[in-house]
């Protein structure tokens, strides 16, 4: 697998494992403590968004392409619990011509269950060398 070029600190700060996996695909997982529980003891959406949107990044942000999240539209399916693994994973959808357009899912782990499902858009443009 390869990793990201860029660090991205917020995901860190929240435990999210980032990986680019090929060019427009990544994934970003995490494992639900308690510090990412809200009042109901589930996942708080703000926390699904944020591995969503980890991955999402990363997709946009691969080896070849460099790119800047322009929307994202995210759709709550199941809750998630302490101790659930949860993996998203980023695809391109379609290639436009200065942006892709990005299919999200946040699967848990042990059952499959898809606990959110997003989408999102991102601008392009070809990494060079001077591109941090």
């Amino acid at each position: 697998m390869e990793t990201d070029h860029r660090q991205d600190a917020y995901a860190d700060y929240l435990g999210v494992e980032v990986d680019t996996l090929r060019e427009g695909h990544a994934t970003a997982a995490l494992t639900v403590n308690h510090h990412h529980l809200n009042p109901h003891a589930t996942a708080h959406g703000a926390l699904l968004y944020s591995i969503v949107g980890a991955a999402l990044a990363a997709a946009a942000n691969d080896g070849i392409n460099t790119g800047v999240v322009s929307g994202v539209h995210i759709d709550y399916l199941s809750p998630a619990y302490r101790g659930d693994r949860l993996i998203a994973t980023a695809t391109v959808a379609e290639h436009l011509a200065r942006e892709n357009l990005y299919t999200v899912r946040l699967v848990r782990v042990a059952d499959g269950q898809i606990v959110a499902r997003a989408t999102g858009r991102a601008t392009r443009r070809t990494r060079t060398e001077a591109t941090p």
